[in-house]
């Protein structure tokens, strides 16, 4: 058995403004085109073309940089964080990150917490490092769980229900899964209620077998990490495109073969049970992997030697990140909807609760900005640079520099709207 004890609250938070690189600027583009191309070619529902950086950028391609309605993307994940009951918080970043980050401290405040910067290692940006440097500026005692998630979830500003999780007590690693039917509950029979487009390489089965639910990768994680082997973040973290969540499991249990065999009747359990119990309810679905949960949640505590479990939730917010060009353009037309429903800036204050704050940040600091941050001094040229160099047909902003909108998606972007306002004025104080 695997027992913790920690305390019911996190109040300390590392957030990544850090991503790897490739070699060079031609194997990033090819990646991401291959990528795209292969979701056309099966027919996905999300189609992604990434935003990557390389190591021979002129202009560092970090997509935290990019500006939504001309607001930095790591200023929403601030203002998330700034608002909600953290203490403190740890930024990891490159050096054009550390400039936003003061300027943003500076003009919008800290809100309160206690908030550090420490510069990514550009020779080793694995994410096992970024938590090394991250935990080497925090105090961290045996009993605290913490949360780590990176900084590209603009609209994740509803963080209570995970920084006060009945569930920290008794786990020191916590998954919350981002679950199709959770949050999408009528998408079969409304597709324009799912709002956030994605590809769902998991299943997992849920009330002892009863309940199925389409499953992606989390973006958050509530780490114990005096307590646990920080290896298998690393390891998720590779592994968690594209279903291949199983190459996580077995790096780890090849490094720890004795657990390997403690967990042989979780394995048996899994290749008798699953595969039926998932045809009972869905007879032809394809996936990459799936699990019932409490033989997941057994097995895996065993296989990482601490307790383990995963979550669901219903907020399409914690899905709707921003790793690629596609999603980027989700949320420029999300506010460019509000704005024209609510009439100019007072759109984004309706659906995010710290609007005024990122608009005010957007009015006095970009002009100041524009001209430190190459990437800002013409940021229409450059993302339209992109979009050519990614071959997609079109381009974002018109000669004049102004956003211009794809035609489609326009019950899916009202109810967007509709869901965010909702959630704003339900966190609101």
């Amino acid at each position: 058995m695997h027992f913790a004890h920690n305390r019911p609250e996190i109040d300390k938070c590392i957030v990544s403004f850090s991503h790897n690189r490739y070699p060079s600027r031609e194997e990033a583009n090819q990646s991401s085109i291959s990528k795209a191309q292969r979701e056309i070619a099966q027919g996905k529902s999300g189609v992604s073309h990434l935003i990557l950086r390389a190591c021979d950028d002129s202009i560092d391609q970090l997509k935290f940089l990019f500006l939504v309605q001309g607001i930095p993307i790591m200023c929403y994940a601030m203002a998330n964080l700034l608002y909600s009951s953290l203490k403190e918080v740890v930024v990891v970043g490159s050096e054009e990150v550390e400039t936003v980050l003061e300027t943003y401290l500076r003009v919008c405040g800290d809100g309160g917490k206690s908030v550090q910067f420490v510069r990514e290692d550009p020779d080793n940006l694995s994410i096992l490092k970024t938590l090394a440097l991250g935990k080497g500026r925090l105090r961290l005692d045996p009993d605290e769980v913490v949360l780590f998630q990176p900084g590209d979830l603009p609209f994740l500003y509803d963080l209570e229900k995970v920084l006060h999780d009945e569930d920290l007590v008794k786990h020191n690693l916590i998954l919350w899964l981002n679950a199709r039917e959770a949050m999408f509950p009528e998408y079969q029979a409304n597709p324009a209620s799912e709002f956030v487009k994605r590809n769902y390489h998991y299943r997992g089965l849920y009330k002892k077998g009863t309940e199925l639910h389409d499953l992606k990768e989390p973006n958050i994680y509530p780490i114990n990490l005096t307590r646990v082997e920080l290896d298998i973040v690393e390891y998720l973290h590779q592994a968690r495109k594209d279903g291949n969540i199983l190459r996580a499991g077995i790096k780890k249990a090849l490094t720890f073969p004795l657990r390997s065999l403690k967990i042989a009747s979780h394995l048996m359990y899994h290749l008798r049970h699953f595969g039926n119990d998932l045809r009972k309810i869905r007879p032809d679905d394809d996936y990459k992997f799936g699990a019932h949960d409490a033989n997941f949640h057994s097995g895996a505590s065993t296989l990482l030697n601490t307790p383990f479990t995963t979550k669901l939730h219903n907020d399409p917010s914690f899905v709707s990140d921003v790793d690629a060009l596609e999603d980027w353009e989700d949320f420029e037309d999300l506010i460019h909807y509000a704005k024209e429903k609510e009439g100019g800036d007072a759109g984004l204050s309706r659906i995010h609760p710290q609007g005024d704050l990122l608009t005010r940040f957007r009015d006095e600091a970009m002009p100041e900005l524009k001209l430190k941050l190459p990437i800002y001094a013409d940021f229409p040229s450059y993302v339209n640079g992109i979009y050519n160099d990614l071959q997609m047909g079109y381009v974002p902003f018109d000669a004049s520099g102004c956003y211009t909108r794809r035609p489609g998606g326009e019950r899916e972007i009202a109810n967007a709207y509709n869901w965010y306002r909702a959630k704003c004025e339900a966190v609101k104080p």
